[in-house]
């Protein structure tokens, strides 16, 4: 992926989604702690919009030409933040095991930290197809998940695809890690 040259505006369209969807984790958790039916529904859809956002940003980027630097670093920290605090709350309402969300969560803070430390070297570590999987059956378990005080049955599928978001994540993160390791090694 070419970044474009950061004498361009660093408020592209994906970038202003992505803070979209930073600005909107506030809301959401407020919605989550205030555990009245109507409002946890509102934040399963702030929920979604802000999880369509995390698809729309990347996609636009690519086709718009539209990358840039801050672009690369804001959209995943963007959705690890969205993700994370929401899975933090719902572990807070017994919603979600905390084990669950701390393996979740700690993966996040190490699998980007090294991809970080690897870009101050210059080697890039794309995401893979199991790590855009874990996201989407993160983002798809979650909202079931809040939608589930309206239709009880989605509690369950909700859990089922958390939990295979987290097998993912594990998968991912050694993937991850050999990859980073082989890179270093060549």
């Amino acid at each position: 992926m070419k970044v474009k040259d950061e004498k361009a505006s660093i408020w592209t369209l994906p970038n202003r989604l992505s803070l979209i969807r930073i600005l909107s984790i506030p809301i959401i958790i407020i919605l989550i702690t205030s555990q009245e039916k109507n409002l946890l529904f509102a934040s399963g859809l702030l929920f979604i919009l802000a999880g369509i956002t995390d698809g729309l940003d990347g996609f636009m980027a690519r086709r718009m030409n539209l990358t840039s630097r801050l672009g690369v670093y804001l959209d995943p920290i963007a959705d690890k933040l969205l993700v994370s605090s929401v899975l933090i709350t719902l572990s807070y309402y017994r919603m979600v095991p905390l084990w669950v969300t701390i393996l979740l969560v700690a993966r996040e803070f190490i699998i980007n930290g090294l991809r970080s430390f690897y870009a101050t070297e210059g080697i890039i570590i794309y995401p893979s197809f199991a790590g855009k999987l874990k996201t989407a059956l993160q983002l798809t378990g979650i909202a079931f998940l809040l939608f589930s005080e309206y239709s009880k049955f989605l509690y369950y599928p909700g859990m089922v695809m958390i939990y295979a978001a987290l097998f993912f994540s594990i998968y991912s993160a050694i993937r991850y890690v050999h990859a980073m390791f082989k890179t270093v090694k060549e």
